[in-house]
Formats: structure tokens, C-alpha cells, sequence
């Protein structure tokens, strides 16, 4: 039979505390045994809050942004996100490494192209080509390096190389492509951060070397007051940083606006609604800019610009009088660019995607229109082979 004592005792030892006159006689009167009393104390609530708070009390601290000082308490280096898509890399930097893009078998040349892959890719190029001259158009084709690329010794495992990536591929085959890997490992190599820690897309710095990559070849050139535009400080998530628990964030600096430029039309939010990003188009004006042309940007989120992320169409929209952004990766649409009298015309992509080939042509106004009628978003096949 349960005694006074045996209350008291387990009380003491197991919730940590002294029972009340109460809790004694409420135990004596329907425990049956010590056994039943261990069993009522380890299963309630109390004894399981005392654990929680244990746990965290005891669990190492966790320092959710990078600090050289601070690193002991960061997530190790090799640590994958719950999805398998991001990973730690040294002093903080998140690359992905998985996803549908295949983005770390590519790098490592261990993706396979289709035998017709360059075929193909040579011959979008060369219809391209021809409409361009029919257009007379000032023109660059641009593919944007991977933050791997560029930061190659920051990711945390071996990469052993079983091939040429598939935009050196491109390069090596003589496409006229616009690949400014030189320029950001420079950068980088003076201390300059030209990605963003926790994100796959660049900081000011990095884009506004993306944009220097071409712009002589659109004929402009970037404001020298530009270099010196204050930025603003704050902390971010990013893309990469959001798929930890907790959060991972890491310092953008950015100027946090369009500074003389607008955006006369846009359909971002409605395309966003559903979920979409192909069909985005956004236009910007700006009466004072130096350059009185039209330009049109084919590209994705690299080239998307707004005033908190300075992707190339907000370079481009300090410089030219009108600015239009169709969010198509590596597109082209000859039917758009003569209607909107664009006299420059930048395509665009992520290094990412340069394992699929572009559709040589694609109707922008159509994907838009099919966006928001079907209220879903456009698939990639739509735009790539």
C-alpha cells in the first residue's frame, strides 16, 4: 500500500518539488501502488514541461548569422537543410545542392546533355541571330555565374570534377555569350562580398559587375554616381537561409530604391498570386536617364528588378529611358521587342539553366495571359526543351 513517505519522496525526486496536504491525500486515495504513482509523475504534464525546458537549457546556443568571432556557436560546415536543397559551407556561406536544376552535378560535370544539347543550343542561337539583324538591335546574351562558381572554396565537401560544366561547353563551342566569372572571383578575392551569404542571388556590388559585363555591348555606360549611393544595412533570410530552423540570415546592403526611375506597368502581384514567375513583366521609366533608347530584358529573378533587389533591369533603368523585364529565362521574343520599338535587348539566365535549351522564340504577352486565365503557373517545359 502507498504510503505518506513514498508520496513525498517521489514528488521530491521526480517534479521536484514537495507535495501539498492536498496532493497527498489525493494520491494515498487513488494510487493503488508506488509503481502507479512513478508511472502518474513521469506521464504528466508537469514533469514533461520540466523536461522541455531542460532540453533547451541545456542544448548548445546557436548563432543563426556568421560572425568570424561568434563561429564556434554557427551551424557546422556540412550541415543540410530539412529539404536537402541547401548546405553550410565555411564562414557561413549556404550554396544549394539539391534541387530540380541539378545545380551540384552540373557544376562537377557529371550531367549528361542530350548528344543534340550544343546542336541545339547553336541553333536557337543562330535564328536568333537573324532576327536580330532584321531588328538592328544593340544586343548581349548573358549567363550568370553560379555563387559555386565563384565561391568554390567555401563549400564544405570535396568536389571532384568528372567534366566541363555545361556553360563551358557553350563557351568552348564559341556561342557569344557573356560570362563575367573572372570579374566576380576578382572581386571577391579583394574582400568583396558579390553574393549574398544566405541567398543564390548577388549583392549591389555583384550585380553592378554584371551589368559592367555588358554594357558595352548594349552601348552604356553605368552612372559613375552610382559608386557612390548610400546603402542601407539590415538582415535578411535570403532563399538558402529560410530553409533552416531557425532561419539563417546574413547583412544586405542595398540603396532601397528605384532612385529616378518608376515602374509604370506591372503584373508581378498577380503573377505572384498563384505562384507564378514566367509571365512577369515590369516596366520602368526613367525621364532622365542618359539614354533615350527603349531596352528589353528576356531573364529571371537575376534580372528582376525593384527597389529592395537591384537585379540588371533596375542597372539598366538608370541608364536607358525605358526599361521593359520579361521574366523568361534565356528567352526571346523578336514580335515584342519590335512592338515595344526596343532598340536594346539583354537575354539573360542562371547558370542553372543552361543544361536545358531555350525555345527559340516564345509569345511573353501569351504566357502572361495564360498565367492569370488558368490561375497557375507556367511549367519550364513551356519555355525550354
Amino acid at each position: 500500500m502507498l504510503t505518506r513517505e513514498q508520496v513525498i519522496s517521489v514528488y521530491r525526486e521526480v517534479l521536484g518539488r514537495t507535495p501539498s496536504e492536498a496532493d497527498i491525500d489525493h494520491q494515498l486515495a487513488t494510487a493503488p501502488t508506488l509503481d502507479a504513482l512513478l508511472r502518474l509523475a513521469l506521464d504528466s504534464d508537469e514533469f514533461g514541461a520540466q523536461q522541455e525546458a531542460r532540453r533547451q537549457r541545456d542544448a548548445p546556443a546557436l548563432v543563426n548569422v556568421f560572425h568570424p568571432d561568434l563561429a564556434a556557436w554557427s551551424l557546422p560546415p556540412g550541415t543540410r537543410s530539412a529539404d536537402d536543397v541547401a548546405i553550410v559551407g565555411r564562414e557561413g556561406w549556404l550554396f544549394l545542392c539539391g534541387g530540380t536544376n541539378a545545380n551540384l552535378g552540373q557544376y562537377v560535370g557529371e550531367v549528361e546533355m542530350a548528344p543534340s544539347w550544343l546542336d541545339e543550343w547553336q541553333s536557337v542561337f543562330a535564328q536568333r541571330a537573324e532576327e536580330l539583324r532584321q531588328l538592328g538591335v544593340a544586343t548581349a546574351a548573358l549567363v550568370i555565374p553560379d555563387k559555386l562558381a565563384v565561391y568554390e572554396e567555401h563549400y564544405p565537401e570535396p568536389l571532384a570534377k568528372r567534366g566541363p560544366r555545361p556553360v563551358e561547353r557553350l563557351l568552348a563551342a564559341g556561342l557569344p555569350i557573356h560570362y563575367p566569372l573572372a570579374e566576380l572571383r576578382a572581386a571577391a578575392a579583394d574582400g568583396d562580398d558579390v553574393y549574398l551569404r544566405t541567398d543564390t542571388h548577388l549583392t549591389f556590388r555583384g550585380n553592378a559587375l554584371l551589368f559592367a559585363s555588358v554594357s558595352a555591348a548594349l552601348g552604356v555606360e553605368a552612372p559613375s554616381a552610382l559608386a557612390a549611393i548610400p546603402l542601407n544595412a539590415y538582415p535578411i533570410a535570403g532563399d538558402l537561409g529560410a530553409k533552416f530552423d531557425p532561419q539563417l540570415v546574413g547583412i544586405v546592403r542595398e540603396p532601397g530604391s528605384l532612385l529616378q526611375a518608376e515602374i509604370v506597368e506591372d503584373n508581378r502581384a498577380e503573377i505572384e498570386a498563384v505562384a507564378g514567375h514566367i509571365g512577369t513583366r515590369r516596366v520602368f521609366r526613367n525621364d532622365a536617364a542618359p539614354d533615350r533608347r527603349v531596352a528589353v530584358v528576356f531573364g529571371d529573378s537575376f534580372g528582376f528588378g525593384a527597389p529592395y533587389y537591384q537585379g540588371l533591369s533596375w542597372f539598366l533603368a538608370q541608364v536607358f529611358r525605358e526599361v521593359h523585364f520579361i521574366w523568361v529565362p534565356f528567352g526571346w521574343d523578336a514580335e515584342y521587342v519590335r512592338a515595344v520599338g526596343a532598340e536594346a535587348v539583354l537575354v539573360q539566365g542562371a547558370e542553372r539553366f543552361v543544361a536545358r535549351v531555350p525555345h527559340a522564340s516564345v509569345d511573353a504577352r501569351r504566357l502572361a495571359e495564360e498565367t492569370l486565365s488558368r490561375k497557375q503557373p507556367i511549367a519550364v517545359e513551356r519555355v525550354f526543351d
